[in-house]
């Protein structure tokens, strides 16, 4: 994440093509819609939300030069039919999108630099559903969906070493079958997913991640996006989920950016 490090614009869009041709392949509905000038982060819609259903909790970001993301990424869920589950007059309240993970029967949420747990404690009272909150201590890995993806209702990849030891305690618990990952492995986005039905859809899959994956039935697809991990974000980050509590393991239609 330095400027330093400049996307190329026409290999940016065929990473985009070529992912949401990916995506679509894989079984998923995909909607886009245009960014705005000067929201160079719009890229990344998983932060701008947590959809429900037909309802949605708005991402709410601490940094004040995202917070245009979760306004014009609400107009397009409030466009398409979905309302909004207004937030408490709470300053110290903070959520980005990709702290928030499901697993089985509750709801993972990170917290980090990008998510308060109070914001944790509010998703889990207007989305009735139990939430465990990981605390990350890797900066490195700002947000839960770098570090664990779920597969299924008992499996799921995931880092322990980017969480204290509390969390680390917590999802050893939830995940029946994981499937551990180093830190460097993790720091290719190979957890940064999207899995729909038995196909993962993953930025780049080291081979022992490919192997483990392969033998529990699941069909590994390797989409570089590139350009987009200068940035910081992986396939996770570029999708929202249009009802991420829907089906517990998996992933629903999903929305991206252009």
């Amino acid at each position: 994440m330095t400027t330093e490090r400049r996307p190329d614009r026409e290999k940016s869009w065929r990473e985009w093509n070529g992912l949401v041709a990916e995506l679509r392949a894989a079984g998923a509905a995909v909607h886009h819609f245009p960014s705005l000038p000067g929201l160079s982060d719009m890229v990344f819609p998983t932060d701008v939300g947590v959809v429900d259903g037909n309802r949605f909790v708005r991402g709410r970001f601490r940094h004040p030069e995202r917070r245009d993301e979760a306004a014009h990424g609400a107009t397009w869920l409030l466009e398409h039919g979905f309302t909004e589950i207004p937030w408490p007059d709470d300053p110290n309240m903070y959520l980005e999108g990709g702290d928030a993970v499901r697993f089985g029967d509750v709801l993972l949420c990170g917290n980090g630099p990008r998510t308060s747990p109070a914001a944790a404690a509010h998703l889990s009272r207007v989305l009735d559903i139990p939430v465990v909150t990981v605390p990350i201590v890797d900066p490195r890995f700002y947000h839960l969906d770098m570090s664990f993806c779920p597969l299924d209702d008992r499996r799921a990849i995931y880092a322990p070493d980017v969480w204290d030891v509390e969390g680390q305690r917590v999802v050893e618990k939830l995940v029946p079958e994981p499937l551990i990952i180093s830190i460097d492995e993790a720091l290719t986005f190979s957890a940064n997913s999207v899995v729909i039905g038995r196909t993962v859809v993953m930025p780049a899959c080291p081979p022992r991640i490919r192997s483990a994956l392969e033998d529990w039935g699941f069909t590994v697809r390797v989409s570089p996006v590139d350009e987009f991990l200068k940035a910081g974000g992986g396939i996770r980050c570029m999708a929202l989920d249009l009802d991420l509590l829907g089906r517990s393991g998996h992933l629903s239609p999903l929305v991206q950016v252009e």
